[in-house]
């Protein structure tokens, strides 16, 4: 039996056949125990899903079929990535990873760019990663400190950058650097294309609390000569570009978390409907069973909210206008999807406090979202400033 939720009232009937698709597609295609060698890092990149999901055609599948996209909408690809996190949050991250970098590629990148690099990362013949965060900035990206200067017909990138997620596995970055240090900080980045083999090189390779496989680690940019064709629009457009990526990766980081949390929850609910103690089920108990109301609200509000940003996204809404939507998805889904997690193992007592069930490894997993693309106050900071500007019109 298929499963429906509530917000399925949000979608069309082509829609949810799509996600029926997705769902079918990784039930037969991809081997679960993949997760287990992720989690053991056995495997320290998802290479073989990556190439599953392009071939199938759910990579980037809102973006034009010319670049082997399937010119769906943004709604589509919040469904997927949903369905990539109910299997493992990792491999929501490694699928996303194709629409944060290709939609910027896809919007300002040349036709060239679009056929070398955007083409065969939808086809998963290509990996691709970012490159922004760096040691002394995390969510200030205005002041990345990596430089690009031009000579000639190449730009000479030389910087650091910090936890890279496909660190380890990608082919090519999409990097930020300060191509103009002389304006207003926002003003003078960048953004380009640099392959792993112009020059990037791994320093560090971290093992992390959950979210393993995703090949996550410091690198190092020295003095890399990158042709002036691999710069994404103009100078300048830095900043631009990265606030346009973080539109899509946050709801789709918060659509992968909402699928491992109700992976969570109908673990809890099985449990509870057959776990007895003191003569009756443990669901029989308020304080379980308030928890799984407090879950199934919770996720529901969640998709909701991710549905609505995501048609704002279709409808051609970016930009401030649509910060404060995209801020409420990705706060409500991050916190609902922990909160529903540590519930869910608490339902289950000692027994879920092992790895005879996949909850301790969702909220390992789970953990990370709270603080990557926007941490849980910088989701506030944003919401409470377009509240004030819009009911006072004030900045």
């Amino acid at each position: 039996m298929s499963e429906v939720y509530l917000t399925d009232v949000f979608l069309t009937g082509e829609e949810v056949k799509f996600r029926e698709e997705v769902r079918a597609f990784i039930a037969r295609e991809i081997d679960p125990g993949l997760v287990e060698r992720m989690d053991s890092y056995e495997e320290e990149y998802p290479y073989e899903f990556v190439r599953k999901m392009g071939k199938g055609g759910f990579l980037g599948v809102s973006f034009p079929q010319k670049y082997n996209g399937r010119g769906l909408n943004f709604v589509s690809e919040v469904l997927v990535n949903e369905e990539a996190g109910a299997l493992c949050f990792s491999l929501n991250c490694s699928r996303g990873m194709t629409v944060y970098v290709g939609r910027p590629i896809n919007t300002y990148g040349s036709e060239e760019l679009k056929q070398r690099y955007l083409a065969p990362t939808l086809r998963g013949e290509l990996i691709c990663a970012e490159a922004l965060t760096e040691p002394n900035c995390g969510s200030d990206i205005a002041n990345v400190e990596t430089k690009a200067v031009r000579e000639g017909d190449a730009y000479v990138i030389s910087g650091a950058k910090r936890f890279q997620a496909g660190g380890i596995g990608a082919d090519y970055f999409l990097v930020l650097a300060r191509t103009n240090p002389k304006v207003a900080a926002h003003k003078g980045l960048s953004a380009f294309i640099v392959e792993r083999e112009m020059g990037i090189k791994v320093v560090e390779r971290f093992e992390l609390l959950g979210f393993r496989g995703m090949g996550a680690s410091d690198l190092l940019i020295k003095a890399t000569k990158v042709p002036a064709s691999n710069l994404i629009g103009k100078e300048g457009d830095g900043w631009r570009i990265f606030l346009h990526m973080l539109e899509g990766e946050r709801l789709l980081e918060g659509a992968g978390a909402v699928g491992a949390a109700r992976e969570c929850m109908k673990i809890a609910v099985k449990y509870a409907n057959e776990r007895s103690t003191f003569g009756k089920k443990i669901r029989e108990y308020q304080a379980v069973s308030h928890k799984i109301a407090d879950m199934a609200v919770g996720l529901d509000a969640s998709r909701a909210l991710l549905i609505q940003a995501a048609r704002l996204i279709d409808k051609g809404v970016v930009g401030v206008d649509a910060a404060r939507a995209v801020a409420e998805a990705k706060l409500l889904a991050s916190e609902t999807a922990w909160r529903t997690a540590n519930d869910s193992l608490q339902i289950l007592g000692g027994i879920g406090y092992t790895k005879k069930y996949p909850i301790e490894r969702y909220l390992r997993d789970i953990r990370v979202v709270l603080i990557y693309n926007g941490p849980s106050e910088i989701m506030r900071e944003i919401i409470q400033r377009q509240t004030f500007r819009e009911l006072t019109g004030s900045k």
